[in-house]
């Protein structure tokens, strides 16, 4: 007789590397395969070399994707492996990706390329501009497209896309319905994002299928020294001193008009509601907004966007241009440092951290540095402080406007609330331990073990 059963892989104290195996029968999804974002402990610091012939085998060794039969290729595995190849494995796999964060589909290219990875339509959209611009996974593959609240198959298994409101476009929650009752994958979620009516959306619509369990994020929840256990109260209002999304462009355009000098925005460009943020500051502000090559590419694939300029620096002009970046020149115009440095005034300009030393030729007297989410994101990466050294060199002052793109702690507890789950199983988080169910159980899994979902109840196995 056939069971669901459901392994942890990743993902259960950790930001991220969520990766949850589902079986029923023959059949299996996985959801998400992405890499735990860690980059004060990550091994690949600049100087170690990825060895590109054998990544899988090495990320293995190493501990960054779980050990999985059925999933990696033959060639891909190490000699006298004990996991059992793609093309060996009798069941039907689906990989499932919930967001195109790293920390949820970083590992998803070295997957056999005869297993299916689905994505939402938008997700995929924004992939194929990724790729283009050469921040696609390791190797190439491809991938399947499903619908919000259209119900896929995989087996017995069915699989509905439900849109949440995160920090980049086509995130999704997954419902999952097996003979044996349903589960509820929220992904990443906010509340206080360009579209919160998504999650009472996502609230609704998951309570009018029904579901037994829910598997829910949990990144914001702090340790109870640091956070007072009774705080953690339901509450859907948004709090004063909490910047959301939409107040972003406004904040940036004060602090602009405030600036004597040249204002530079570093991001992460995968939130589309940010770079439409950026644009809209710059006109409140009364500056041109320049772009760096990559961002100006989304922003012309995925928001139709024109009103920008794009940054063309000495090193740019001098290297080979892909073919991608000479379509975009003949579309939009570029500017140049010495251009900028004309009127520095009148430019709000972009300055991803890894281009940190663009800054050196840039005029930024009397400027201002808004660090609105992009790498670094705190003093916890090393980056971190090579960042802060560039600036402190070149005297110029860094001021943060973003928001994160997780629910806040009160506002995990209203969503938690609002499902009311019979079984909750709190992870992406360092301590899961402090989101509890209104009603039901809550389950902290451990790796290693399988789980029974029977009868809508979820047991160790």
């Amino acid at each position: 007789m056939n069971h669901t059963t459901l392994t942890f892989h990743g993902g259960l104290r950790t930001i991220g590397g969520t990766i949850i195996s589902l079986q029923y029968g023959d059949s299996r999804i996985i959801f998400d395969f992405g890499l735990v974002y860690s980059p004060q402990n990550h091994i690949f610091d600049g100087q170690i070399k990825l060895r590109k012939s054998s990544v899988v085998r090495d990320y293995l060794k190493l501990g960054l994707i779980p050990s999985i039969d059925g999933v990696y290729s033959k060639e891909d595995l190490p000699d006298h492996s004990t996991l059992i190849s793609a093309d060996t494995y009798p069941g039907n796999t689906a990989i499932l990706i919930s967001h195109l964060h790293l920390d949820h589909m970083g590992a998803m290219g070295m997957i056999d390329p005869s297993v299916p990875v689905y994505m939402t339509e938008d997700s995929l959209s924004l992939y194929q501009t990724l790729d283009e611009i050469g921040e696609g996974v390791q190797r190439n593959r491809s991938y399947q497209s499903c619908k919000y609240n259209q119900p896929f198959t995989v087996g017995e298994i069915s699989i509905t896309p439900i849109q949440v409101d995160h920090d980049v476009l086509g995130a999704c929650a997954f419902h999952i319905q097996t003979p044996d009752g349903a589960i509820l994958y929220t992904g990443d979620l906010r509340m206080h994002g360009a579209h919160p009516e998504r999650i009472q959306s996502f609230i609704q619509k998951a309570n009018e299928i029904g579901f037994d369990a829910v598997i829910m994020e949990g990144t914001t929840l702090s340790s109870e020294e640091e956070l007072a256990e009774e705080t953690l109260v339901s509450n859907k209002a948004l709090p004063e001193d909490l910047v959301t999304e939409t107040m972003i462009p406004s904040k940036m355009a004060e602090v602009l008009k405030a600036t004597n000098g040249i204002g530079i925005f570093n991001i992460y460009h995968r939130n589309i509601d940010r770079i439409r943020g950026i644009l809209q500051a710059g006109v409140e502000s009364g500056r041109k907004v320049v772009l760096e090559a990559e961002t100006a590419q989304i922003a012309l694939n995925h928001l139709g966007a024109q009103n920008f300029l794009v940054f063309q620096s000495e090193e740019i002009r001098q290297a080979p241009v892909p073919k991608w970046q000479t379509r975009l020149f003949n579309k939009v115009s570029t500017i140049s440092y010495k251009q900028i440095n004309q009127h520095p005034d009148q430019y709000f300009v972009q300055n991803s951290y890894d281009r940190s030393l663009e800054l050196f030729d840039l005029n930024v007297e009397n400027g201002i540095y808004l660090h609105s989410n992009g790498v670094p994101l705190g003093s916890f990466d090393p980056a971190f402080q090579n960042l802060e050294r560039v600036l402190q060199l070149i005297g110029l002052e860094r001021v943060l406007i973003g928001t994160g793109g997780h629910a806040i702690p009160q506002h995990l507890k209203y969503i938690v609330d609002e499902l009311d789950p019979a079984t909750l199983i709190p992870l992406h988080s360092f301590y899961p331990e402090r989101l509890k169910p209104k009603n039901g159980v809550q389950l902290l899994p451990q790796y290693g073990k399988t789980y029974l979902l029977s009868e809508g109840k979820i047991t160790e196995q």
